[in-house]
Protein backbone atom coordinates (compact mmCIF):
# COMPACT_ATOMS: atom_id res chain seq x y z
CA UNK A 1 0.00 0.00 0.00
CA UNK A 2 2.78 2.43 0.95
CA UNK A 3 4.58 1.61 -2.28
CA UNK A 4 1.43 2.36 -4.30
CA UNK A 5 1.02 5.73 -2.55
CA UNK A 6 4.63 6.56 -3.23
CA UNK A 7 4.38 5.58 -6.89
CA UNK A 8 1.20 7.63 -7.24
CA UNK A 9 2.83 10.72 -5.75
CA UNK A 10 5.91 10.26 -7.88
CA UNK A 11 3.79 9.86 -11.02
CA UNK A 12 1.85 13.02 -10.03
CA UNK A 13 5.04 15.04 -9.69
CA UNK A 14 6.46 13.81 -12.99
CA UNK A 15 3.15 14.43 -14.79
CA UNK A 16 3.03 18.00 -13.53
CA UNK A 17 6.58 18.55 -14.66
CA UNK A 18 5.79 17.29 -18.17
CA UNK A 19 2.44 19.03 -18.67
CA UNK A 20 2.28 21.71 -21.30
CA UNK A 21 2.12 24.90 -19.25
CA UNK A 22 1.30 28.53 -20.04
CA UNK A 23 3.01 31.38 -18.25
CA UNK A 24 0.81 34.27 -17.12
CA UNK A 25 2.88 37.42 -16.64
CA UNK A 26 2.04 40.00 -14.00
CA UNK A 27 1.24 42.59 -16.68
CA UNK A 28 -1.22 40.25 -18.44
CA UNK A 29 -2.91 39.50 -15.14
CA UNK A 30 -3.26 43.16 -14.09
CA UNK A 31 -4.59 44.14 -17.53
CA UNK A 32 -7.29 41.51 -17.14
CA UNK A 33 -8.14 42.68 -13.61
CA UNK A 34 -8.47 46.33 -14.70
CA UNK A 35 -10.63 45.37 -17.67
CA UNK A 36 -13.01 42.90 -16.01
CA UNK A 37 -13.04 43.02 -12.21
CA UNK A 38 -16.35 44.23 -10.69
CA UNK A 39 -14.53 46.79 -8.53
CA UNK A 40 -12.84 48.17 -11.66
CA UNK A 41 -16.27 48.52 -13.27
CA UNK A 42 -17.48 50.28 -10.13
CA UNK A 43 -14.45 52.59 -10.16
CA UNK A 44 -15.03 53.50 -13.79
CA UNK A 45 -18.65 54.32 -12.94
CA UNK A 46 -17.48 57.03 -10.53
CA UNK A 47 -16.96 59.51 -13.38
CA UNK A 48 -20.41 58.67 -14.77
CA UNK A 49 -21.89 59.18 -11.32
CA UNK A 50 -20.21 62.57 -11.02
CA UNK A 51 -21.45 63.55 -14.49
CA UNK A 52 -24.99 62.65 -13.44
CA UNK A 53 -24.63 64.72 -10.26
CA UNK A 54 -23.38 67.67 -12.31
CA UNK A 55 -26.29 67.36 -14.72
CA UNK A 56 -28.66 67.40 -11.76
CA UNK A 57 -27.09 70.61 -10.44
CA UNK A 58 -27.26 72.24 -13.85
CA UNK A 59 -30.93 71.36 -13.95
CA UNK A 60 -31.55 74.09 -11.38
CA UNK A 61 -30.84 76.57 -14.18
CA UNK A 62 -33.18 74.98 -16.72
CA UNK A 63 -35.88 77.27 -18.17
CA UNK A 64 -39.33 76.43 -16.87
CA UNK A 65 -42.48 76.61 -18.97
CA UNK A 66 -45.80 76.56 -17.18
CA UNK A 67 -49.42 77.48 -17.42
CA UNK A 68 -52.68 77.63 -15.54
CA UNK A 69 -56.36 77.56 -16.30
CA UNK A 70 -59.32 78.10 -13.96
CA UNK A 71 -62.96 78.77 -14.79
CA UNK A 72 -66.21 79.01 -12.88
CA UNK A 73 -69.76 78.83 -14.31
CA UNK A 74 -72.96 79.01 -12.25
CA UNK A 75 -76.57 79.65 -13.21
CA UNK A 76 -75.57 80.28 -16.81
CA UNK A 77 -73.13 82.97 -15.69
CA UNK A 78 -69.39 82.97 -16.21
CA UNK A 79 -67.99 84.02 -12.89
CA UNK A 80 -64.41 84.01 -14.18
CA UNK A 81 -62.09 82.43 -16.68
CA UNK A 82 -58.36 82.68 -16.01
CA UNK A 83 -55.95 81.25 -18.60
CA UNK A 84 -52.25 81.97 -18.72
CA UNK A 85 -48.87 80.63 -19.82
CA UNK A 86 -45.43 81.71 -18.67
CA UNK A 87 -41.73 81.05 -19.18
CA UNK A 88 -38.99 81.64 -16.61
CA UNK A 89 -35.28 81.55 -17.46
CA UNK A 90 -32.86 81.63 -14.49
CA UNK A 91 -29.24 82.68 -15.09
CA UNK A 92 -25.91 82.14 -13.35
CA UNK A 93 -25.76 85.76 -12.18
CA UNK A 94 -28.86 85.55 -10.01
CA UNK A 95 -31.10 87.32 -12.51
CA UNK A 96 -34.18 85.53 -13.81
CA UNK A 97 -36.00 86.53 -16.98
CA UNK A 98 -39.69 85.83 -17.23
CA UNK A 99 -42.47 86.37 -19.69
CA UNK A 100 -46.03 85.26 -20.22
CA UNK A 101 -49.46 85.73 -21.73
CA UNK A 102 -52.76 85.97 -19.81
CA UNK A 103 -56.36 85.89 -21.06
CA UNK A 104 -58.78 86.61 -18.23
CA UNK A 105 -62.49 87.43 -18.30
CA UNK A 106 -65.68 87.00 -16.29
CA UNK A 107 -68.39 88.97 -14.52
CA UNK A 108 -66.89 88.35 -11.07
CA UNK A 109 -63.23 88.44 -12.14
CA UNK A 110 -60.89 89.97 -9.57
CA UNK A 111 -60.29 93.52 -10.83
CA UNK A 112 -56.50 93.20 -10.57
CA UNK A 113 -56.67 90.32 -13.06
CA UNK A 114 -58.51 92.39 -15.65
CA UNK A 115 -56.75 92.39 -19.01
CA UNK A 116 -57.59 93.72 -22.48
CA UNK A 117 -59.95 91.65 -24.61
CA UNK A 118 -57.06 90.35 -26.70
CA UNK A 119 -55.13 89.36 -23.57
CA UNK A 120 -52.02 90.74 -21.91
CA UNK A 121 -48.35 90.06 -22.64
CA UNK A 122 -45.71 90.66 -20.02
CA UNK A 123 -41.94 90.20 -19.77
CA UNK A 124 -39.29 91.32 -17.35
CA UNK A 125 -36.71 90.38 -14.77
CA UNK A 126 -36.44 89.44 -11.11
CA UNK A 127 -33.30 89.56 -9.02
CA UNK A 128 -31.95 89.56 -5.50
CA UNK A 129 -30.14 92.74 -4.49
CA UNK A 130 -29.09 91.52 -1.03
CA UNK A 131 -28.81 87.88 -0.05
CA UNK A 132 -28.25 85.81 -3.19
CA UNK A 133 -26.63 88.57 -5.26
CA UNK A 134 -23.13 87.03 -5.13
CA UNK A 135 -24.07 83.39 -4.54
CA UNK A 136 -27.16 81.41 -3.65
CA UNK A 137 -28.00 77.78 -2.92
CA UNK A 138 -28.51 77.00 -6.59
CA UNK A 139 -25.15 78.40 -7.67
CA UNK A 140 -23.44 76.83 -4.65
CA UNK A 141 -24.77 73.40 -5.61
CA UNK A 142 -23.48 73.78 -9.16
CA UNK A 143 -20.04 74.89 -7.97
CA UNK A 144 -19.85 71.94 -5.59
CA UNK A 145 -20.97 69.58 -8.35
CA UNK A 146 -18.14 70.83 -10.59
CA UNK A 147 -15.67 70.16 -7.76
CA UNK A 148 -17.33 66.78 -7.21
CA UNK A 149 -16.53 65.78 -10.80
CA UNK A 150 -12.82 66.43 -10.20
CA UNK A 151 -12.98 64.67 -6.84
CA UNK A 152 -14.57 61.57 -8.34
CA UNK A 153 -11.84 61.33 -10.95
CA UNK A 154 -9.32 61.09 -8.11
CA UNK A 155 -11.58 58.68 -6.23
CA UNK A 156 -11.59 56.51 -9.34
CA UNK A 157 -7.78 56.51 -9.38
CA UNK A 158 -7.66 55.67 -5.67
CA UNK A 159 -10.09 52.77 -6.05
CA UNK A 160 -8.13 51.38 -9.01
CA UNK A 161 -4.83 51.84 -7.15
CA UNK A 162 -6.17 49.88 -4.18
CA UNK A 163 -7.66 47.19 -6.41
CA UNK A 164 -4.40 46.72 -8.31
CA UNK A 165 -2.46 46.57 -5.03
CA UNK A 166 -4.74 43.87 -3.59
CA UNK A 167 -4.70 41.90 -6.83
CA UNK A 168 -0.91 42.25 -7.07
CA UNK A 169 -0.40 40.91 -3.54
CA UNK A 170 -2.49 37.87 -4.48
CA UNK A 171 -0.41 37.36 -7.64
CA UNK A 172 2.96 37.49 -5.89
CA UNK A 173 1.70 35.19 -3.12
CA UNK A 174 0.68 32.79 -5.90
CA UNK A 175 4.09 33.25 -7.52
CA UNK A 176 5.83 32.52 -4.21
CA UNK A 177 3.69 29.47 -3.43
CA UNK A 178 4.25 28.02 -6.89
CA UNK A 179 8.05 28.29 -6.79
CA UNK A 180 8.16 26.92 -3.26
CA UNK A 181 6.11 23.97 -4.45
CA UNK A 182 8.57 23.49 -7.33
CA UNK A 183 11.45 23.55 -4.87
CA UNK A 184 9.88 20.78 -2.82
CA UNK A 185 8.92 18.91 -6.00
CA UNK A 186 12.57 18.83 -7.06
CA UNK A 187 13.51 17.79 -3.53
CA UNK A 188 11.10 14.84 -3.71
CA UNK A 189 12.47 13.76 -7.10
CA UNK A 190 16.05 14.00 -5.82
CA UNK A 191 15.21 12.12 -2.62
CA UNK A 192 13.44 9.44 -4.68
CA UNK A 193 16.45 8.95 -6.96
CA UNK A 194 18.75 8.86 -3.92
CA UNK A 195 16.54 6.30 -2.20
CA UNK A 196 16.54 4.04 -5.25
CA UNK A 197 20.33 4.36 -5.56
CA UNK A 198 20.93 3.61 -1.86
CA UNK A 199 18.56 0.65 -2.00
CA UNK A 200 20.37 -0.86 -4.99
CA UNK A 201 23.75 -0.27 -3.33
CA UNK A 202 22.50 -1.89 -0.12
CA UNK A 203 21.24 -4.91 -2.06
CA UNK A 204 24.64 -5.15 -3.74
CA UNK A 205 26.34 -4.93 -0.35
CA UNK A 206 28.10 -1.64 -1.03
CA UNK A 207 26.16 0.27 1.66
CA UNK A 208 24.60 -0.75 4.97
CA UNK A 209 20.88 -1.51 4.96
CA UNK A 210 20.33 1.15 7.64
CA UNK A 211 21.07 3.75 4.98
CA UNK A 212 17.89 2.71 3.15
CA UNK A 213 15.86 3.53 6.26
CA UNK A 214 17.44 6.95 6.56
CA UNK A 215 16.98 7.59 2.84
CA UNK A 216 13.34 6.50 2.98
CA UNK A 217 12.66 8.73 5.99
CA UNK A 218 14.16 11.64 4.12
CA UNK A 219 11.93 10.88 1.12
CA UNK A 220 8.82 10.75 3.31
CA UNK A 221 9.81 14.07 4.87
CA UNK A 222 10.23 15.64 1.45
CA UNK A 223 6.83 14.31 0.30
CA UNK A 224 5.21 15.69 3.46
CA UNK A 225 6.75 19.13 2.86
CA UNK A 226 5.71 19.01 -0.78
CA UNK A 227 2.07 18.30 0.14
CA UNK A 228 2.08 21.28 2.52
CA UNK A 229 3.54 23.44 -0.27
CA UNK A 230 0.93 22.15 -2.71
CA UNK A 231 -1.81 23.06 -0.24
CA UNK A 232 -0.40 26.59 0.05
CA UNK A 233 -0.26 26.84 -3.74
CA UNK A 234 -3.86 25.68 -4.21
CA UNK A 235 -5.04 28.20 -1.59
CA UNK A 236 -3.01 30.97 -3.25
CA UNK A 237 -4.54 30.02 -6.60
CA UNK A 238 -8.05 30.21 -5.11
CA UNK A 239 -7.28 33.68 -3.78
CA UNK A 240 -5.96 34.72 -7.19
CA UNK A 241 -9.20 33.60 -8.83
CA UNK A 242 -11.11 36.18 -6.76
CA UNK A 243 -9.62 38.79 -9.10
CA UNK A 244 -10.25 36.84 -12.31
CA UNK A 245 -13.56 37.88 -13.85
CA UNK A 246 -15.16 38.20 -17.26
CA UNK A 247 -17.03 41.43 -18.06
CA UNK A 248 -17.40 42.23 -14.37
CA UNK A 249 -20.14 39.62 -13.98
CA UNK A 250 -18.76 36.10 -14.49
CA UNK A 251 -16.15 34.68 -12.08
CA UNK A 252 -13.39 32.69 -13.77
CA UNK A 253 -11.33 29.68 -12.73
CA UNK A 254 -7.63 29.52 -13.46
CA UNK A 255 -6.61 26.61 -15.69
CA UNK A 256 -4.25 24.17 -13.98
CA UNK A 257 -1.72 24.60 -16.79
CA UNK A 258 -1.41 28.36 -16.16
CA UNK A 259 1.59 29.14 -13.99
CA UNK A 260 3.62 32.23 -13.06
CA UNK A 261 6.88 33.08 -14.89
CA UNK A 262 10.14 31.46 -13.92
CA UNK A 263 12.45 33.06 -11.41
CA UNK A 264 15.07 33.52 -14.12
CA UNK A 265 12.74 35.63 -16.32
CA UNK A 266 11.42 37.80 -13.48
CA UNK A 267 13.09 41.17 -12.97
CA UNK A 268 13.67 42.46 -9.47
CA UNK A 269 14.66 46.05 -8.87
CA UNK A 270 15.39 48.78 -6.37
CA UNK A 271 13.38 52.00 -6.13
CA UNK A 272 13.54 54.32 -9.12
CA UNK A 273 15.68 57.35 -8.17
CA UNK A 274 13.35 59.53 -10.24
CA UNK A 275 10.52 58.79 -7.82
CA UNK A 276 12.61 59.95 -4.88
CA UNK A 277 13.57 63.19 -6.63
CA UNK A 278 9.94 64.05 -7.47
CA UNK A 279 8.31 62.98 -4.22
CA UNK A 280 7.13 66.48 -3.23
CA UNK A 281 5.40 66.94 -6.59
CA UNK A 282 3.91 63.44 -6.51
CA UNK A 283 2.56 63.92 -2.97
CA UNK A 284 0.95 67.21 -3.99
CA UNK A 285 -1.06 65.41 -6.71
CA UNK A 286 -1.67 62.25 -4.69
CA UNK A 287 -5.30 61.09 -5.15
CA UNK A 288 -6.02 61.09 -1.40
CA UNK A 289 -4.55 64.58 -0.98
CA UNK A 290 -6.53 65.90 -3.94
CA UNK A 291 -9.73 64.28 -2.66
CA UNK A 292 -9.24 66.03 0.68
CA UNK A 293 -8.42 69.29 -1.10
CA UNK A 294 -11.62 69.04 -3.12
CA UNK A 295 -13.55 68.52 0.14
CA UNK A 296 -11.92 71.73 1.39
CA UNK A 297 -12.91 73.52 -1.83
CA UNK A 298 -16.51 72.38 -1.40
CA UNK A 299 -16.55 73.52 2.22
CA UNK A 300 -15.20 76.93 1.17
CA UNK A 301 -18.24 77.25 -1.07
CA UNK A 302 -20.42 76.52 1.97
CA UNK A 303 -18.56 79.21 3.93
CA UNK A 304 -19.10 81.71 1.11
CA UNK A 305 -22.79 80.84 1.05
CA UNK A 306 -22.95 81.16 4.85
CA UNK A 307 -21.51 84.68 4.66
CA UNK A 308 -23.98 85.57 1.92
CA UNK A 309 -26.88 84.43 4.11
CA UNK A 310 -25.97 87.09 6.69
CA UNK A 311 -27.22 89.73 4.26
CA UNK A 312 -30.86 90.87 4.27
CA UNK A 313 -33.21 89.49 1.63
CA UNK A 314 -33.98 92.23 -0.93
CA UNK A 315 -35.90 90.99 -3.95
CA UNK A 316 -36.97 93.09 -6.92
CA UNK A 317 -39.23 92.28 -9.86
CA UNK A 318 -40.18 94.34 -12.90
CA UNK A 319 -42.36 93.49 -15.92
CA UNK A 320 -43.45 95.62 -18.83
CA UNK A 321 -46.99 95.01 -20.05
CA UNK A 322 -48.50 95.16 -23.52
CA UNK A 323 -51.63 94.21 -25.37
CA UNK A 324 -51.03 92.26 -28.59
CA UNK A 325 -52.64 93.19 -31.86
CA UNK A 326 -53.89 96.51 -33.22
CA UNK A 327 -50.72 97.27 -35.21
CA UNK A 328 -49.90 100.24 -32.99
CA UNK A 329 -46.41 100.14 -31.50
CA UNK A 330 -47.49 102.40 -28.66
CA UNK A 331 -50.15 99.86 -27.74
CA UNK A 332 -47.54 97.11 -27.85
CA UNK A 333 -44.96 98.84 -25.68
CA UNK A 334 -45.10 101.88 -23.49
CA UNK A 335 -42.98 102.89 -20.54
CA UNK A 336 -46.21 103.69 -18.76
CA UNK A 337 -47.39 100.07 -18.84
CA UNK A 338 -45.62 97.96 -16.25
CA UNK A 339 -45.84 96.30 -12.89
CA UNK A 340 -43.14 95.95 -10.34
CA UNK A 341 -42.58 94.78 -6.81
CA UNK A 342 -39.97 94.62 -4.08
CA UNK A 343 -39.65 92.76 -0.80
CA UNK A 344 -37.38 93.11 2.23
CA UNK A 345 -36.73 90.53 4.93
CA UNK A 346 -34.20 91.00 7.75
CA UNK A 347 -33.92 88.42 10.58
CA UNK A 348 -33.25 90.42 13.75
CA UNK A 349 -30.72 88.16 15.50
CA UNK A 350 -29.48 86.05 12.59
CA UNK A 351 -28.77 83.20 15.02
CA UNK A 352 -29.56 80.50 12.49
CA UNK A 353 -27.33 82.08 9.85
CA UNK A 354 -24.47 82.89 12.24
CA UNK A 355 -24.61 79.39 13.74
CA UNK A 356 -24.53 77.81 10.29
CA UNK A 357 -21.56 79.94 9.24
CA UNK A 358 -19.66 79.07 12.42
CA UNK A 359 -20.34 75.38 11.77
CA UNK A 360 -19.02 75.68 8.20
CA UNK A 361 -15.86 77.45 9.36
CA UNK A 362 -15.12 74.82 12.02
CA UNK A 363 -15.69 72.02 9.50
CA UNK A 364 -13.32 73.78 7.10
CA UNK A 365 -10.69 74.10 9.81
CA UNK A 366 -11.04 70.37 10.60
CA UNK A 367 -10.64 69.45 6.93
CA UNK A 368 -7.51 71.57 6.57
CA UNK A 369 -5.99 70.01 9.71
CA UNK A 370 -6.90 66.54 8.45
CA UNK A 371 -5.27 67.28 5.09
CA UNK A 372 -2.04 68.42 6.75
CA UNK A 373 -1.95 65.25 8.87
CA UNK A 374 -2.81 63.07 5.86
CA UNK A 375 0.11 64.59 3.94
CA UNK A 376 2.52 63.63 6.72
CA UNK A 377 1.03 60.14 6.94
CA UNK A 378 1.46 59.60 3.21
CA UNK A 379 5.01 60.95 3.32
CA UNK A 380 5.91 58.52 6.13
CA UNK A 381 4.26 55.60 4.35
CA UNK A 382 6.16 56.39 1.15
CA UNK A 383 9.49 56.53 3.01
CA UNK A 384 8.75 53.22 4.71
CA UNK A 385 7.77 51.41 1.51
CA UNK A 386 10.72 52.84 -0.45
CA UNK A 387 13.07 51.60 2.28
CA UNK A 388 11.53 48.13 2.11
CA UNK A 389 11.79 48.15 -1.69
CA UNK A 390 15.50 49.04 -1.62
CA UNK A 391 16.46 46.73 1.26
CA UNK A 392 14.61 43.74 -0.18
CA UNK A 393 16.48 44.19 -3.46
CA UNK A 394 19.81 44.24 -1.63
CA UNK A 395 18.78 41.10 0.24
CA UNK A 396 17.93 39.35 -3.02
CA UNK A 397 21.34 40.13 -4.49
CA UNK A 398 23.06 38.86 -1.35
CA UNK A 399 20.89 35.79 -0.81
CA UNK A 400 21.01 34.74 -4.47
CA UNK A 401 24.77 34.31 -4.10
CA UNK A 402 24.29 32.54 -0.78
CA UNK A 403 21.82 30.11 -2.35
CA UNK A 404 24.19 29.39 -5.22
CA UNK A 405 26.96 28.69 -2.72
CA UNK A 406 24.75 26.25 -0.81
CA UNK A 407 23.92 24.53 -4.10
CA UNK A 408 27.64 24.25 -4.91
CA UNK A 409 28.22 22.61 -1.52
CA UNK A 410 25.33 20.22 -2.15
CA UNK A 411 26.57 19.18 -5.58
CA UNK A 412 30.09 18.65 -4.22
CA UNK A 413 28.70 16.55 -1.36
CA UNK A 414 26.69 14.46 -3.84
CA UNK A 415 29.84 13.82 -5.86
CA UNK A 416 31.71 12.72 -2.73
CA UNK A 417 28.77 10.50 -1.74
CA UNK A 418 28.72 8.85 -5.16
CA UNK A 419 32.42 7.89 -4.87
CA UNK A 420 31.98 6.74 -1.27
CA UNK A 421 33.77 9.60 0.49
CA UNK A 422 30.73 11.12 2.17
CA UNK A 423 27.70 9.94 4.10
CA UNK A 424 23.99 10.10 3.42
CA UNK A 425 23.64 12.25 6.54
CA UNK A 426 25.98 14.89 5.08
CA UNK A 427 24.14 14.92 1.74
CA UNK A 428 20.79 15.32 3.47
CA UNK A 429 22.20 18.08 5.66
CA UNK A 430 23.61 19.99 2.68
CA UNK A 431 20.34 19.58 0.78
CA UNK A 432 18.32 20.81 3.74
CA UNK A 433 20.42 23.96 3.96
CA UNK A 434 20.08 24.55 0.20
CA UNK A 435 16.29 24.10 0.29
CA UNK A 436 16.01 26.48 3.25
CA UNK A 437 18.17 29.07 1.46
CA UNK A 438 16.14 28.80 -1.76
CA UNK A 439 12.86 29.16 0.11
CA UNK A 440 14.17 32.30 1.81
CA UNK A 441 15.28 33.63 -1.58
CA UNK A 442 11.77 33.07 -2.98
CA UNK A 443 10.31 34.87 0.04
CA UNK A 444 12.59 37.87 -0.56
CA UNK A 445 11.74 37.93 -4.26
CA UNK A 446 8.03 38.06 -3.50
CA UNK A 447 8.67 40.67 -0.80
CA UNK A 448 10.57 42.83 -3.29
CA UNK A 449 7.70 42.77 -5.78
CA UNK A 450 5.11 43.47 -3.09
CA UNK A 451 7.26 46.29 -1.71
CA UNK A 452 7.36 47.83 -5.20
CA UNK A 453 3.56 47.63 -5.38
CA UNK A 454 3.17 49.11 -1.89
CA UNK A 455 5.52 51.98 -2.71
CA UNK A 456 3.77 52.87 -5.96
CA UNK A 457 0.39 52.63 -4.28
CA UNK A 458 1.60 54.82 -1.41
CA UNK A 459 2.80 57.40 -3.95
CA UNK A 460 -0.54 57.12 -5.77
CA UNK A 461 0.83 56.21 -9.22
CA UNK A 462 0.09 52.48 -9.33
CA UNK A 463 -2.78 52.74 -11.82
CA UNK A 464 -0.72 54.98 -14.12
CA UNK A 465 1.91 52.25 -14.38
CA UNK A 466 -0.38 49.74 -16.10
Amino acid sequence: MKKLIFLFLLFQLQAKAQDSITSMSFEQYIDHVIAHHPLAVRANNQTKLAAAYLMKAKGNFDPKLGGEAAQKYFNDSQYYSVIGAHLKVPTWYGISFQGGYDINEGYYLNPERTVPNEGLLYSGISLSLGRGLIIDQRRAELKKAQVYVQSNEQLQFKMLNDLIAEAAFAYWDWYKAYHKMLTYQNAVLNASERFEGVKQSAIAGDKPMIDTLESNLQLQNRIFNYLNAELDYLNAQSLLEIYMWQDGMIPMELDSTVVPPTIETTNFSAADPGLVLNLDTLIAVHPEILINQFKIDQKKIDVQLGKENLKPEVNFKYNFLSAPGGGNLNNFYSINNYNWGASLNIPIFLRKERGQLRQYKLELENLEAENAFKTEQISYKIDMTLNEWNISHQQIELWRKTTNDYNTLLQSEKTLFDIGESSLFMVNSREKMFISARLQLIDKMAQNKKAEIKAKNAIGILYNQY
